[in-house]
Order: structure tokens, then sequence, then C-alpha cells
């Protein structure tokens, strides 16, 4: 294997970990969150009125940092049924297709995101007063994690059949 190919390897592991750690940190939380948002209101009488909105941030946050990690994995929804009913030849054809398709929107999805978070970065949400910029930024961070899973997925096909550090030996 080559050198290039190796490090190439080592940080598309470092970055399919990252983006784990990511999901799992934000699902967490949101969660402490949540149990304390229900707490505060029917055990205390005593809503905290920032934390809905904060929760539905975490939220969007969750499901877009959450569907690379998916992405990597192979574990977004799709038709498997029929990629196994096709010959090996047309599954892998058709799998390329798909991979194309989801490349092409997860571009769009990154610069009309990043166009988004630009130009809506002077309004401010309603209780938290932090910038829009900061909440449409989860559009690209999530196209871009989902763009190096989908290339990772591809120069490292069986990281995660086991053991991931058997993938670069």
């Amino acid at each position: 294997m080559s050198r290039i190919h190796e490090v190439c390897i080592r940080a598309d592991l470092a970055v399919s970990r990252l983006t784990a750690f990511l999901t799992g940190v934000v699902l967490l939380a949101m969660s402490v969150l949540v149990v304390t948002l229900v707490i505060a209101r029917y055990g205390f009488n005593a809503p905290i009125f920032w934390g809905e909105e904060m929760a539905r941030l975490m939220m969007f946050y969750l499901v877009l940092i959450g569907s690379a990690v998916a992405l990597r994995r192979n574990q977004h929804p799709r038709l498997t049924m029929l990629l196994q009913a096709l010959p090996q030849r047309a599954a892998r054809g058709l799998e390329f297709v798909i991979d194309a398709v989801v490349l092409g929107t997860l571009c769009v999805l990154f610069f009309q995101g990043l166009d988004l978070a630009l130009e809506e970065a002077i309004m401010k949400t309603p209780s938290l007063r932090v910038s829009y910029f900061w909440v449409y930024l989860g559009y690209p961070l999530g196209a871009g994690l989902a763009l190096l899973q989908l290339v990772g997925r591809n120069i490292n096909p069986h990281a995660f059949d086991g053991d991931d550090i058997e993938a670069i030996e």
C-alpha cells in the first residue's frame, strides 16, 4: 500500500470517528436538555424559555451530522431489494449512479447551505438571540461531512465491516 493511500485511510478513519463522536455528543446533550425541560416544566412549573429552541437546533444538527455517519456505514434507507435482485455487475453500476446522485445532491446542499448561512447571518433566533448563520451552518457542515464519508467509503470500503484498525494494515 502506498504511503499516500495509508495517510488517506488514516485521515478517513479519524474523520469518521470524529463524526460519530459529534453525533453521540449532540444526542446526549439533546437528551439531557429534553429531560431537564420536562422536569422543569412539569415538576417545578418553571419552563425554561430558551430550551425548546435549543433542543430544536440540536435536533437539526443531529440529523445533518448523523446522516453522514449513516451514509458511511451504508445505513441510509435505500432500495436494497432492487440491488440484490440485479446481477452483481448491474448492481455495482446502479450503486455508482446512486453515489453520483448523492454526490451531486450533497454538493448542492453544501453550496446552497453556505449561501443561506451567509445571507441570513443578520437575523437572530427568537429566544437564544443567536445569529441564523450558526443555525444554517449545519447544512454545509453536514453536507461536507457526508461528502468526506462518501469519498472515504470508496477509498476504504471495508473500514466498518469489523475492526477499523484492520482496514489500515
